[in-house]
């Protein structure tokens, strides 16, 4: 029986650094065999630091290295074609979010995972994150009773506007890219992870900056124009007269302490508190509860500690990629699956089409 499986990561830009090569020891039940990337200058450094060989082509890497599970950490646009290659190759697929740009290549996903019998896991892998599961667990027990609504919000620099990006960050404003993509789908995980399934949504969206200059690093200076919508504001029914708002925009400027989710109950509110500025995968655990129960004396602010996990967490940054592990090892349904994704990606793609259109859109995939 396999005890550890081997994976390679595709991808060594920004997310591979911030969130993955740095922890590579904490994926104990994994060893990382081999990493690729189109830009041979950025193979060298996790070549020499895990002692791997490295490919500037995934079709050679597929064909010469022996491994399990293929991790895929690169841009959103390249998501789609690179799972379905290593789908087709037998590999297990973990992939960075979105797992693509349309429902369309979502569905062919899964369908070749399954007809495969392997498992397809998709970012925002909320579902295993310490703070998620401990206000599921409080929304189960009804500490703050029936959901109301919800905010979440998204708002943030964008990529060209942060100090020193260390990659070319041009193809977060292509077609296929935007803030919903990249930063909003993880919080339309995290309401549909909290809330169920999303009914119908409606929303406005455009180009509110036409070009964006590139603050630091390699590509500064660099003038780049926007074709993906850079503000993206979102209403989203849940059924039974439960509702969320969701903002998604790159703008130069943020507020330095915001909540970035709040969901409001009858009798209580939680509300995540997030710092601006902190490395990306770095979410503190800053959960706090208000309730309002008269007849327990009940009313005000509470800061709420986690449930205890069920065994050590890692690092949120690479929980979701362990998890993956875990699903393969154990053979079980991932929590981050690729229906979960696919849900995802429907509400984003029926976004625009509200905007586009002026109607509210019906949501015709679950999981």
């Amino acid at each position: 029986m396999m005890d550890k499986v081997k994976y390679a990561i595709v991808g060594c830009g920004s997310v591979s650094w911030n969130r993955y090569f740095t922890r590579i020891s904490d994926i104990q039940r994994g060893q990382l065999v081999a990493v690729c990337d189109a830009n041979a200058e950025r193979l060298k450094r996790p070549m020499d630091m895990h002692h791997v060989p490295g490919f500037t082509d995934l079709d050679e890497m597929l064909a010469k290295v022996d491994f399990d599970l293929l991790v895929n950490l690169t841009n959103d646009q390249m998501h789609y074609s690179l799972n379905l290659k290593g789908l087709q190759a037998g590999k297990h697929v973990y992939t960075q979010k979105p797992m693509t740009v349309t429902v369309e290549q979502a569905t062919t996903l899964i369908e070749e995972a399954a007809k495969r019998k392997l498992k397809l896991v998709s970012e925002e892998a909320v579902g295993t994150f310490l703070l998620y599961r401990t206000m599921r667990k409080l929304l189960d027990e009804g500490v703050i009773g029936k959901v109301v609504w919800a905010r979440a919000t998204c708002t943030h620099w964008g990529p060209a506007t942060i100090d020193n990006w260390p990659t070319d960050p041009a193809w977060f404003y292509l077609k296929g890219g935007g803030p919903l993509r990249d930063v909003g789908i993880e919080r339309l995980h995290a309401l549909t992870y909290l809330l169920g399934p999303c009914k119908r949504v409606s929303a406005m969206s455009g180009i509110n900056q036409p070009e964006v200059v590139v603050r630091g690093g390699p590509t500064k200076g660099k003038l780049v124009k926007v074709e993906e919508d850079d503000v993206t504001l979102l209403t989203l029914d849940f059924g039974n007269s439960t509702f969320a708002m969701l903002d998604a925009v790159w703008v130069n400027q943020r507020a330095i302490l915001t909540p970035y989710l709040e969901i409001y109950g009858q009798k209580g509110v939680l509300t995540v508190m997030k710092a601006s500025g902190r490395d990306p995968g770095q979410r503190d655990f800053d959960l706090r509860l208000f309730r309002d129960e008269p007849g327990l004396g009940v009313r005000g602010w509470a800061q709420i500690e986690a449930i205890p996990p069920l065994k050590p967490d890692p690092s949120v940054a690479i929980t979701g990629v362990v998890h993956a592990i875990d699903c393969i090892l154990d053979d079980m349904r991932p929590i981050s699956s690729g229906e979960h994704a696919r849900h995802c990606i429907e509400i984003m793609e029926k976004s625009y089409l509200a905007a586009r259109t002026g109607t509210v859109q019906t949501i015709v995939h679950t999981f």
